[in-house]
């Protein structure tokens, strides 16, 4: 609180109780007052506000801050996501439900509001990185030259077309995971430039893990999984949605995407049908010829006679 509000003596200063409020903290939920200072001769008032808040360490839940929450509660739980990904919403704020029960206090932390508030205050974190200039995406010890990046799909990241989504816009988006519409548009580029056709090839054309084209999925799944690009120190990179399987196209936009890095080798377990399906997407799309001067590798190069001796081709 400020030591003063006016000109007027201090002893004309008076501080009652303001505004209830929900504050939420690693020992459970407190129903507290926001205290209000008023000064008894000239009748100036303060009442705190959003940034005093903020720079007492607490975030606001709205603009009328109703429910304030500790920041810690949002380090804890982010500490707690990266040392248990399974680790639900739910039961984080069951254990602050039992610690407010723990402690004599009554009331429950409603999950919406936490789960809102929490992206809210990652992705005003996000921005002050980048006023800052930090980088979460790129690879410190692969800076400014990569040696090898990896791409791979996971097909168990499953999106149902009847799940609740809301109609606010995304708090992250395009930032990791491309935009959906920009992945479409260039696959669909692709398909109708080269003029593939499903089933050629041996590796692309009957394996699951690539094929040249591929229908999007007709079952309740809206959302097949994420195809994700990594370098050799498994820092992320960029990902996007799947929709189709893991076809061709996919890594190829991830490879395109990453350009602008020097990258000398682009790896991953399908590379055998990958390398020739490149060199012609090129010769139908001159504009992606930079995207040859990665080599690509698959297993068979990785041991040659000896499991020491690496002879790539």
């Amino acid at each position: 609180m400020p030591k003063k509000i006016c000109s007027c003596s201090p002893g004309s200063l008076s501080v009652n109780t303001g505004k209830v409020v929900a504050v939420v903290t690693m020992n459970g939920r407190y129903d507290l007052s926001m205290p209000e200072m008023k000064c008894e001769a000239c009748k100036t008032t303060w009442s705190p506000g959003v940034d005093d808040l903020v720079r007492n360490d607490y975030w606001p839940a709205t603009l009328h801050f109703s429910t304030v929450y500790s920041t810690d509660v949002f380090y804890s739980y982010e500490e707690l996501k990266m040392a248990a990904p399974g680790l639900s919403c739910q039961a984080f704020l069951r254990m602050l439900d039992q610690r407010t029960l723990r402690f004599g206090r009554i009331g429950k932390i409603t999950a919406d509001s936490f789960r809102k508030s929490f992206l809210e205050w990652e992705a005003v974190r996000f921005e002050v990185d980048k006023i800052c200039r930090e980088e979460h995406f790129v690879c410190p010890a692969c800076t400014p030259d990569m040696l090898a990046v990896s791409v791979d799909g996971n097909r168990k990241h499953y999106r149902f077309k009847n799940a609740a989504r809301s109609e606010e816009k995304a708090l992250f988006d395009g930032i990791f995971i491309a935009k959906d519409d920009e992945v479409e548009r260039f696959v669909d580029y692709i398909h109708s430039t080269t003029n593939h056709v499903s089933g050629r090839g041996v590796c692309g054309g009957e394996w699951s893990a690539a094929r040249e084209t591929s229908q999007k999925s007709s079952s309740k799944i809206d959302e097949e999984g994420l195809e994700l690009a990594v370098c050799r120190h498994g820092v992320f990179l960029t990902a996007l949605n799947m929709f189709r399987g893991e076809i061709y196209a996919y890594p190829l936009y991830l490879q395109n995407k990453l350009a602008n890095t020097p990258i000398s080798f682009f790896a991953m377990d399908v590379t055998c049908k990958y390398w020739p399906y490149l060199n012609k997407v090129t010769k139908s799309c001159p504009e992606l010829q930079h995207l040859l001067s990665m080599k690509a590798h698959d297993f068979k190069c990785e041991v040659r006679k000896h499991y020491n001796v690496i002879d790539c081709p």
